[in-house]
């Protein structure tokens, strides 16, 4: 099946993947074993014959378009997916996302004969998660409760081989972990705890192979074997690259104290406030109108992230609580030496630095202070 006007990604013996307007459809041109978070058509089925992925309103304030697919069931909304893109419902899997499907990622990998082909739309911004973080929604009599932003990691995953079904199951937890990688490269922090997000709360994905009974199904996707591997650094690549398009994050624009240190509560806003009042007039402004010389400067963002590291362990108890005043103060005072350029001026700073055991953050904020009145 052809879509009018749409541009082919991809295309092989299996699967036709096409984008048409706010839509990434793929056809399946044979029978496949599907896995999927598909509200409807969802779980494990062999009856899917298409794999849609779809823009469903813009990522903030989109109001009206989000009143009318909560007024709609489940099955209604899967219906007039399915109606507007001239399809059967009973035939399709869906996810629904706030990304533009201009931003979708497309990936593929092969060893010998195998070949893993992943797709990836992916915002982070809105509602990112680490598992287990304090959730706001609960499915009840009425539905959901509303949210205002929106974020969502949507991966396709189609395998050219025939998979068992405990092989699919195998195959989602390490594309999920795959996910989870990025997110941890990227430090990408959780919108409600202080710890690195493992991803959204609205996470979905699709993952399909086909049904041959000629060709004997493969056991296992683990890590250990190629396919694990094929999945793992396609899905890796593939939403690293969707992160990329639709929410600028890459590697490159993490390199900032305050993406360092903005889980526990680092703005640029708090940041300058502070220093405002630490530092003279004279110099406050001299670092105010040179203010990469703290944010993006190679060495202090290093010192940020140390110190993050260092509150983490703080809070998951691998490090004693006792010793908390000690190791930062040891941390400040690597800040003020990364900022300053004096590294003989360690001892004083350490001794300088005071802890508030109620925000440790303020001693980061002070060490920039003590190393930038040293630095000239």
């Amino acid at each position: 099946m052809k879509l009018p006007l749409a541009t082919i990604i991809s295309e092989s013996p299996d699967h036709l993947v096409q984008r048409h307007e706010r839509y990434v459809v793929v056809f399946l041109k044979t029978g496949h074993r599907v896995l999927s978070t598909s509200t409807v058509q969802g779980g494990l089925v062999e009856t899917v014959r298409y794999l849609v992925n779809h823009q469903s309103m813009e990522a903030s304030n989109h109001n009206d378009r989000f009143e009318k697919i909560i007024a709609l069931s489940a099955q209604q909304y899967h219906q007039s997916v399915a109606d507007e893109l001239k399809i059967d419902e009973s035939l399709m899997a869906m996810m629904g996302t706030a990304a533009s499907m201009n931003h979708v990622s497309h990936v593929y990998r092969e060893y010998k004969n195998l070949r893993v082909d992943v797709l990836v739309t992916a915002g982070v911004h809105g509602n990112a998660l680490r598992s287990g973080d304090t959730s706001h929604w609960a499915e009840g009599k009425n539905g959901n409760e509303r949210v205002d932003e929106v974020g969502t990691i949507n991966t396709i995953v189609l395998i050219n081989q025939p998979l068992l079904p405990g092989a699919m199951a195998k195959a989602a937890m390490v594309m999920t972990e795959a996910k989870s990688s990025v997110l941890q490269e990227l430090a990408v922090c959780s919108r409600e705890s202080t710890h690195i997000a493992t991803g959204t709360g609205t996470d979905q994905y699709i993952i399909a192979s086909p049904v041959n009974d000629k060709v004997a199904a493969l056991e296992s996707a683990s890590g250990h074997l190629k396919l694990g591997e094929l999945i793992g650094t396609a899905v890796r690549d593939a939403t690293l690259e969707a992160l990329r398009w639709q929410s600028s994050l890459e590697r490159s624009s993490t390199r900032s104290v305050t993406h360092a240190l903005g889980r526990y509560g680092l703005t640029e806003q708090y940041l300058f406030d502070e220093l405002k009042e630490a530092l003279p007039t004279t110099s406050y402004e001299l670092l105010h109108d040179n203010r990469t010389s703290v944010l993006t400067e190679p060495r202090v963002v290093a010192s940020a992230y140390a110190f993050a590291a260092v509150l983490d362990r703080l809070q998951y108890g691998t490090l004693s609580s006792t010793l908390a005043a000690e190791v930062i103060k040891d941390q400040a005072a690597n800040v003020a030496v990364s900022v300053s350029a004096q590294s003989d001026r360690w001892p004083e700073y350490w001794k300088n630095t005071e802890v508030s055991p109620n925000d440790l953050i303020h001693s980061f904020v002070s060490a920039v202070a003590m190393g930038w009145q040293h630095k000239w």
